[in-house]
Parts: structure tokens; C-alpha cells; sequence
């Protein structure tokens, strides 16, 4: 059953809410995902946060609250955490996101939802969040103060998955958010 909303960490808008996935499972938030058609899925000891309409579908309809909830969901972006380590290139990573699955539903993209989620997650993590996103989205990250980061600087285990990614022949970049 889907639990209240603590709201003192819900940022609103007239017509959207944004706030840290806090149910026991993400089968609302996966759904949205296949609904995006895409592959991954949220689990374990992700930190999920999504943007959901304030306008549900009226309770009293034959949607329970979990439905209202899952078919509200417009964005989501899920952070994977790292491990702390120290790495080859004597760089010590005390603790760090990884950032993967931002989507906005495709019917509400160029609403500048995808800022407003990466802006949200920025005011509640505090550590470092690295990336991979397509090079087509460069810009988009940069606006959200990500930069371009060489792969001896970020840690050991992203600089394995970057590189198997790029041996793949995705066209990814590898950028981050650095808390100073």
C-alpha cells in the first residue's frame, strides 16, 4: 500500500510534484520505465526520484491510490551508489552516485522537467553523481553544471563500465557533478 507523502520534502508546482521515491518496491516507477520503453529497471538500494502530476485521477474512480500514483509518474531518474575506495590514480572517492535512467514521459519533453529533476536531486544528495549520457545530450548536462570528466578521474568501477560501454560502440561521454 502506498504510504503518505512526507511533504516537507516534496518541491510543488501548479501542476507537478517532485520528490524522493519512498515505497517499499518500484513497481510504479518500472512501470513507467517500460512505459518509456526502456530496458532497465529501479531495485536494491537505488535512490529513485520522480515527478508525478498533482492532478491524480479522482480516488473515487476505480483507480486505488497506487494506481493514481503509478499512472501519474512524468519523469524518474534513478542513482545507483558507489562504492568508497581509493583508486589506481590515488584519487579517493568517499562515496558517489551513479546517475542512470533519466526520462521524462515522451509526450511532455522541452517542459524543462528533466532541469527541474536533476535541480531537485542536487539540493538533496551530497555527494558527487557521474554520468554517461548520449552525446547528443552535452549541453543538457552542462546546463545542470556537469562536466566533461576524463576516466582516470572518476572512480574504478565507472571507469570499467565506461569503458565496456565504449567497447560496445555506444556514443557516450562521461561527465559529473562534483561537490567541492
Amino acid at each position: 500500500m502506498i504510504k503518505p507523502l512526507d511533504t516537507s520534502s516534496i518541491m510543488i508546482s501548479s501542476a507537478y510534484s517532485t520528490y524522493e521515491w519512498q515505497e517499499p518496491n518500484f513497481r510504479a516507477v518500472n512501470k513507467f520505465y517500460k512505459k518509456q520503453k526502456h530496458k532497465g529497471s529501479a531495485s536494491g538500494d537505488e535512490r529513485v526520484f520522480v515527478i508525478v502530476e498533482t492532478a491524480r485521477p479522482d480516488l473515487e474512480t476505480n483507480d486505488t491510490l497506487e494506481d493514481s500514483i503509478e499512472n501519474s509518474i512524468i519523469a524518474a531518474v534513478r542513482l545507483v551508489p558507489g562504492v568508497s575506495h581509493d583508486d589506481s590514480n590515488n584519487n579517493s572517492h568517499t562515496g558517489y552516485y551513479w546517475l542512470r535512467s533519466l526520462y521524462v514521459d515522451k509526450s511532455l519533453r522541452g517542459q524543462n522537467l528533466g532541469s527541474q529533476l536533476l535541480n531537485y536531486l542536487h539540493n538533496h544528495i551530497k555527494q558527487d553523481i557521474h554520468c554517461f549520457p548520449y552525446t547528443h545530450l552535452q549541453h543538457f548536462y552542462e546546463q545542470s553544471n556537469y562536466q566533461l570528466t576524463l576516466p582516470k578521474n572518476a572512480p574504478l568501477p565507472l571507469q570499467q563500465l565506461y569503458a565496456r560501454y565504449n567497447r560496445k560502440g555506444d556514443s557516450i561521454l562521461l561527465m559529473s557533478h562534483l561537490r567541492q
